[in-house]
């Protein structure tokens, strides 16, 4: 199953979540890419069987390169399945909804519950116990 994980990390929280949902998927023999969205464009992102995004919590917001990307994000097919990750400090957050509003307005079809992290710091660490629940949203994305 080829999977692509299209992440956004400021202070490597999300970029370290995106490399290890790569890790455990590639271990359970899955191709899994990942992508900053800063160095890709909306429109050259390949054909996939699911599209992971992943997003910190800014002021209860997406980071601005996050919407911008998911505004013009134009998937290769209808029906294209996408699950979310989020990083957040505040348990407030409304980003995995959010998210979820703009890749339904395009047709995609949600495949998880979304996973959410807590950071303990701005600049992390990630939460106790974030990789065993990680193991199981991997496994979700598998299954599907």
């Amino acid at each position: 199953m080829k999977i692509l994980i299209i992440y956004e990390s400021r202070y490597g929280n999300g970029k370290i979540l995106a490399a290890g949902l790569q890790e455990l998927l590639r271990n359970k023999s899955q191709d899994a890419e990942i992508f900053s969205v800063r160095n890709l464009k909306p429109s050259t992102l390949p054909w996939a069987d699911i599209y992971v995004f992943s997003s910190p919590v800014r002021m209860f917001m997406l980071p601005l390169s996050m919407r911008s990307f998911l505004r013009r994000f134009k998937p290769v097919k209808e029906g294209a399945k996408y699950a979310l990750m989020t990083t957040y400090m505040d348990p407030r957050v409304k980003a995995l909804e959010f998210m979820e509003k703009l890749l339904q307005s395009k047709g995609m079809i949600k495949i998880t519950d979304g996973f959410k992290v807590k950071v303990m710091d701005m600049k992390g660490p990630l939460e106790e116990g974030y990789r065993e629940r990680l193991e199981k949203f991997t496994a979700e994305l598998i299954k599907s």
